[in-house]
């Protein structure tokens, strides 16, 4: 029995996008993953979780983390709620990651995570901790929510 190509083989694995559907490629992510995303923010009830929220929570997460150096980063609060204006909060970008990586299949679910993860330990180590963070009533469980804000974004 003759042996398949190896070219065969994997041209089976490529997803498909269906018919009449644009997806637009994540950055640093595969075609699977960004089409699992769309069909999270497509079927999401969630006002923050709109198609391309997902792109902008991790350009808004590389952004905030991007100026070189050691000196610590503060999340700026946002006191807008809507939809663009909330993203300048860099702790709503990053509790819209954590919506889409708990609605995510496990496969799409690991290479998200895996980005997220290397951003998460970069924003350790530039902010600082809020000692005064269990007393707050906003979402104080979360520990990217524990770190301290307000001050100026980028020093």
């Amino acid at each position: 029995m003759p042996r398949r190509q190896p070219g065969a083989l994997r041209a089976r694995q490529v997803p498909r996008v269906p018919r009449g559907l644009h997806v637009e490629r994540i950055h640093g992510l595969s075609l699977r993953t960004s089409l699992a995303i769309e069909r999270v923010e497509r079927l999401s009830g969630d006002y923050y979780l709109y198609a391309g929220a997902t792109d902008r929570a991790l350009r808004r997460y590389r952004q905030f983390l991007r100026p070189p150096g050691r000196r610590p980063r503060y999340p700026q609060e946002e006191g807008c709620g809507c939809r663009g204006c909330s993203f300048r909060d860099v702790r709503h970008a990053r509790d819209v990651l954590d919506d889409v990586l708990r609605r995510l299949p496990p496969g799409p679910r690991a290479e998200l995570g895996h980005r997220v993860r290397a951003l998460d330990a970069e924003y350790v180590a530039r902010t600082l901790p809020d000692p005064l963070a269990e007393g707050r009533r906003w979402r104080a469980d979360l520990w990217w929510r524990r770190r301290l804000a307000n001050g100026p974004e980028g020093t």
